[in-house]
């Protein structure tokens, strides 16, 4: 008998285990998705002055163009807590983070305004629809985890941000088309 009890014991035990290095996975996958987004992100704000010439824009019609991606990502935002409801998080989160990295090549293609402004709806509604289920699979991840871990992941997102900026100032610093450069850091990063 006592055999018996400690081999249910140690059942029990090995599925804690298992069950921690499981959230700690998690965290450190749901902590990569965060910094990939912010990566997007920065690799995009660097390159705005460069948008602006391309598209030759005077910094009033830039500014109208830069509110798009908010409007984008509001309008997207209702449809992805549907998405939410429908897939399984961990697929949902691979192909938006994915979508998002994906979009990044958009805002360098546009000769006009119109079509700027087009693209960046589309820029800010793959972000947001992103940006929702990257949150949505972080609160999953500290109810696993049992702690708050959510700014965490923020810092993360923040880092992203800061390796995407430095990599895109580098990459306009030594010539590279910005075209290109979105390609191939769109591609890396998903």
């Amino acid at each position: 008998r006592s055999g018996a009890r400690r081999q249910e014991r140690g059942g029990h035990y090995d599925r804690r285990v298992t069950a921690a290095a499981d959230a700690r996975r998690a965290r450190r996958a749901t902590a990569a998705v965060f910094c990939v987004h912010g990566a997007v992100t920065g690799s995009f704000a660097a390159r705005v002055p460069w948008i602006a010439s391309h598209v030759s824009v005077d910094v009033g019609h830039l500014g109208l163009a830069l509110l798009m991606p908010g409007i984008g990502a509001l309008v997207a935002m209702p449809f992805s807590g549907r998405l939410a409801h429908r897939f399984a998080f961990r697929p949902l989160v691979a192909v938006t983070i994915a979508a998002w990295c994906a979009a990044l090549v958009l805002p360098a293609l546009p000769t006009s305004l119109a079509l700027l402004c087009a693209v960046l709806l589309v820029f800010g509604a793959a972000a947001g629809i992103a940006d929702m289920a990257m949150n949505a699979q972080g609160v999953l991840v500290e109810k696993q985890l049992g702690t708050s871990v959510m700014s965490s992941f923020h810092g993360f997102w923040s880092v992203g941000v800061l390796a995407g900026s430095a990599l895109s100032a580098g990459a306009s610093r030594a010539g590279v088309d910005p075209r290109l450069q979105f390609a191939v850091t769109a591609a890396v990063l998903a």
